[in-house]
This record gives C-alpha cells, structure tokens and sequence, in this order.
C-alpha cells in the first residue's frame, strides 16, 4: 500500500520563514519587541541550518534574536496557522490505513508545537532533519525517511522543487505543492471522494 510523506513548511502550515519571507517576519517581531529586525534576521539566517539540523536549540536561538523563548513560540504558532483542508486529507488517507508521516527540514521543538495543538500529527510517522541530523535534499534524508516509514512506495508533498526533484531521483513519486496541488493530490489518491 501506498505511503505518504508531507512537507511541513509550505504544505501544513505557511512558510514564514523561508529565506524570501523571514525579513518581514523579523520586522513585525522587531517592532514588537523592540529588537534591531535586520540584525534579527542575519542571525536567523545564519542559525537556521544549525536549527533544522539539532545543533542549536530552541533556546539558543531565542537568546540569539533577544526575545523570549514562550513568546516567540506563541508568535510562532500565531504566524504558521495549519491548513485545514491539507490536515482533513492526512486524516482521509489515515482512515484508509495508509501510512502517513511528516518528511521535514524542520526544528523538532517547532514540529513538536504543532503536534501539540493537532492530535492527527501525533499520529504520523516523522522524518525530522533535527532527529536524524540530515537535511533534504541529501539522498541519506530520503533512504533514512524510508526506513522510518518502513516502505519504498511513497509520495512525497514538498514545496520546494529541488526537494521533489530529489525525492522523485530516489524512486519515490513527488508532489510539487504549488497553485491546485491540494485538489489534483484527492484526485489521485482519493478519487471516490470527489476531493472531500
């Protein structure tokens, strides 16, 4: 049976802070907390590889930026509100006993909120750059993703093309999440129920 894999950042939830949108992230906090946003936003950048990776912690970073731990995560979680309809297709693909699980470049703290607050991520398999200390799109992320899902029949949802490019080298069947994604995804793989 087939399994699937979805991207957080970009799929579940909006990318605030990929490297396009993360200036105008750190400007709204900057005028909240009173912190420079440009100084904010270079050290981010330079953190964040470390972050996807499990090297910097939560806190290192929130110490690094000036602001509160607590209140950057519920700013946070504020910014990065989860698709409904992308959650009720997971929950559609579990119901028919797929395997269904979360391939990410993601800070295992921040993965670990959302689940927190969406009881059907507790019950998907994650492949989380932080716990494995691999990144996408390395071939060792994908050969430890499919190891953890325990199958090599999987589609993979990303919004990055060179994620999808890589999976899709690897033999698995990627999904790139752009403009009507959502829609052609149910067509496919949960055709009986007109996309609902």
């Amino acid at each position: 049976m087939t399994a699937f894999y979805f991207d957080v950042g970009g799929v579940l939830i909006p990318d605030k802070l990929s490297p396009d949108k993360a200036r105008d992230v750190f400007r709204e906090l900057g005028g909240r907390y009173g912190f420079s946003p440009e100084v904010a936003h270079i050290t981010y950048t330079k953190l964040q590889p470390s972050l996807d990776l499990g090297e910097t912690s939560m806190a290192e970073l929130c110490s690094a930026l000036g602001i509160e731990q607590t209140s950057f995560e519920r700013d946070w979680l504020a910014m990065h509100p989860l698709d409904g309809e992308v959650i009720c297709t997971v929950e559609r693909l579990l119901g028919r006993e797929h395997s269904v699980g979360l391939a990410t470049n993601f800070c295992r703290h921040l993965l670990d909120l959302l689940v927190a607050n969406t009881s059907v991520l507790s019950r998907l398999v994650v492949c989380c750059s932080s716990d494995i200390g691999l990144a996408k799109p390395s071939t060792e992320f994908f050969y430890r993703a499919s190891k953890i899902m325990g199958s090599s029949e999987i589609v993979f949802v990303d919004d990055r093309s060179v994620n999808v490019e890589a999976a899709q080298h690897f033999g698995w069947t990627g999904i790139h999440a752009t403009d009507g994604w959502l829609a052609r995804f149910n067509d496919a793989y949960l055709p009986d129920t007109g996309g609902r």
